[in-house]
């Protein structure tokens, strides 16, 4: 028996997930705006190649000393999208699911009973490697450094991909776009006090250039919204004073404040 037989004639997606893709068994649905989570000293707890070959596929332990922020996101963000399957089950599934039994069918990304998370390392989705501050262009390098150094020093960001939907479960998949290790065991290849400095400069710097940016679309989209709100005001008020035996007018103007609000909504969604 399939649980999970999605509904063809109506797949309409949480605002949150693109269109579905049907691939083999199962239907992949992206995220619209996949987070990313920087995750501090992370220990990995095994290493196994995918089965086409790909890249591979790691099971990691978050501690909660240095990641407790990390930690509730993530179990907020699983919430989240059992809420959106609750919402949602109907059009997808074609089938209403309560909230228990999402529970029993959802399989989190984050465990927190363990504190682990699986991810994957691919080189079409890696953005940079780096082992001892040298850059590492090689995935089998790297993994061979991290099979074979076990004091280490593990820095990571993994960011969302999105939900894959079986037959009878679901699974979300996180990709590792970036991986620095740091090699304890040697004495001679721990980065100095200052290169250490620097790193730190250069993720400041670019935390600092992206919130930059991302505040000046929320301005821009600010100031769109209230001139949306201020033209739909004035259409309203006009309304109320035509006359009402004008039908060709009233029904001129009811498409005019139909168009924006549909252009509102559209600002609205953007502005997430």
């Amino acid at each position: 028996m399939h649980i999970f037989t999605l509904n063809n004639n109506n797949l309409i997606y949480y605002k949150m997930f693109l269109d579905p893709i049907k691939k083999n068994d199962k239907f992949i649905s992206i995220y619209k705006n996949p987070p990313i989570k920087n995750i501090a000293d992370i220990k990995i707890k095994s290493i196994n190649k995918l089965s086409n070959n790909t890249g591979y596929y790691f099971i990691i332990y978050i501690s909660p000393i240095n990641n407790n922020d990390i930690i509730n996101e993530l179990i907020d963000f699983d919430k989240e999208i059992m809420a959106t399957i609750e919402t949602n089950s109907m059009k997808w599934f074609n089938k209403e699911f309560t909230i228990n039994e999402i529970s029993e069918l959802y399989n989190k990304s984050f465990c927190n009973q363990t504190k682990t998370i699986s991810v994957i390392l691919t080189k079409k989705q890696i953005k940079n490697m780096m082992y001892n501050n040298k850059k590492v262009a090689d995935i089998e390098e790297t993994i061979d450094f991290l099979n074979t150094n076990k004091k280490c020093v593990i820095n990571i960001s993994i960011e969302y991909y999105g939900l894959y939907i079986y037959s009878e479960t679901t699974s979300n998949k996180w990709v590792i776009k970036t991986l620095d290790i740091t090699n304890i065991d040697d004495e001679e290849s721990i980065i100095s006090i200052e290169d250490l400095i620097d790193n730190y400069r250069e993720r400041v710097s670019n935390i600092k250039r992206r919130s930059d940016d991302k505040l000046q679309k929320l301005r821009d989209s600010i100031e769109i919204i209230n001139k949306n709100i201020l033209s739909i005001d004035n259409l309203s008020e006009l309304l109320k004073s035509k006359d009402t035996t004008n039908k060709a007018n009233i029904n001129n103007h009811l498409i005019k404040l139909s168009e924006l609000i549909l252009k509102q909504e559209e600002a609205i969604k953007n502005s997430i």
